[in-house]
């Protein structure tokens, strides 16, 4: 079984309807994930639906807690609960009263039948640990015990050091559509009529595609599968076609080499690709900013929607640095390359989400290059996601005796140097 699941990349246990890749329709659930500045959460509780799970935030004294929006009883919502006991840290269901401590989310009372209720003490609702940190909130999602923040949060996003600028937005699609077209060539062709790119010559592509495994991080303490693509060229001659891309009067700025290349960079804050992390994040160095690091996170909502996570990692020097950046990320930055720039992949995540409705799965190929990166994105899920991989997990023990299919990332072997 293992030898047929691994005769070749394209038909590798990754595209098996059993692998823990093509059953995350909704996400891994065994991770932290950030869900919501927390400026943003106020005296009211707040729905929102994550990895299938209908959840209220609710904020009691300058505490963040995460319940099931679901009342055990006849599940109404408890976001539309009230809180009848100030200062106890409890809600109340609007329909009959239920009333739930949010710490444990043992029942207190049942206030419509009052304090003798057999239902004290022998109903609970679902708890989530929830932190906050950096002025946002983060949820751990899976059952039992959660592993500490700092393994799932990048490094730069919790440092002191770092100033964090938060966007985000829901959007139409499976969230696996983005994950895997977050690298993988599309900038040279998506991305080319951006306003954020109008004046750069872009150039043409990679002739070098590599996705490569960093088993730890350095910098943020944790995997990444980076890309690391070399050989960059800037316009190729097509026999019968003519040369592409064409050269353009108003594209005068050729960027420098950490913006040219996708997938090379020079260094920012220690990092130098682009990189792909579980449980389903991007990081970009020089992004949206120079020496920003960006982070976004696609974030399952249902079967076809997803919250669409962005934090970026500033770092000024000093106070004229955090200005003028500022400024400029509330000016540009933020709304046309976090915003605009970023939107341009709605569109083919919608049209790949609903080709996979009409025609079944259909996963990248060996056949075109760039998809080594996002065939790799796939193994890596298979392999290393927390509680369900193969490798970190007792579905399979056999799979720990075959080699990965990821190559190794070893500095020593940067062909983008």
């Amino acid at each position: 079984m293992e030898s047929k699941l691994r005769q070749n990349i394209v038909s590798a246990a990754s595209d098996t309807a059993e692998s823990p890749y093509s059953k995350a329709v909704t996400g891994f659930k065994n991770y932290w994930y950030p869900v919501l500045p927390e400026r943003l959460l106020g005296s009211k509780p707040k729905r929102m639906v994550l990895l299938g799970e209908p959840l209220a935030l609710i904020k009691r004294n300058n505490s963040v807690y995460a319940i099931q929006d679901e009342c055990p009883h006849r599940g109404a919502r408890m976001s539309l609960g009230k809180d009848e006991f100030p200062g106890t840290n409890t809600i109340a269901c609007r329909f009959h009263g239920w009333t739930f401590n949010l710490a444990t989310g043992s029942c207190v009372a049942a206030l419509t039948e009052g304090p003798s209720s057999n239902v004290v003490g022998k109903v609970r609702i679902r708890t989530f640990p929830a932190e906050t940190r950096k002025g946002i909130i983060f949820v751990w999602m899976g059952k039992g015990s959660p592993v500490p923040l700092e393994e799932d949060i990048p490094a730069l996003i919790l440092t002191p050091e770092s100033k964090i600028k938060v966007r985000f937005r829901q959007v139409y699609g499976n969230w696996r559509q983005h994950a895997e077209g977050s690298a993988g060539g599309h900038f040279f062709m998506l991305h080319r009529d951006s306003i954020a790119l109008l004046y750069h010559e872009l150039g043409a592509y990679n002739a070098i595609s590599l996705a490569q495994l960093q088993e730890h991080d350095p910098v943020d303490k944790r995997p990444y599968l980076l890309e690391t693509n070399s050989d960059y060229v800037w316009q190729d001659d097509y026999p019968t076609l003519g040369n592409w891309p064409p050269k353009r009067l108003w594209r005068f700025s050729r960027p420098p080499r950490r913006r040219g290349a996708r997938g090379t960079s020079t260094v920012v804050q220690g990092i130098k690709h682009i990189g792909i992390s579980l449980p389903g994040f991007l990081r970009v160095p020089h992004f949206p900013q120079n020496n920003a690091v960006y982070y976004e996170w696609y974030i399952a909502i249902d079967s076809h929607h997803y919250l669409y996570m962005q934090i970026s990692a500033h770092f000024p020097k000093n106070i004229f640095q955090r200005i003028w950046g500022t400024l400029w990320y509330n000016i540009w930055a933020g709304p046309i390359r976090k915003g605009r720039f970023n939107n341009q992949d709605k569109g083919v995540v919608r049209d790949g989400t609903e080709f996979e409705d009409r025609m079944g799965v259909h996963r990248p190929t060996s056949l075109f290059q760039p998809d080594i990166f996002p065939l790799m994105w796939i193994e890596m899920c298979n392999e290393y996601a927390r509680g369900e991989g193969w490798r970190v997990s007792d579905t399979n023990p056999k799979w720990r005796e075959v080699d990965s299919k990821i190559p190794i990332y070893l500095e020593k072997d940067d062909s983008s140097s």
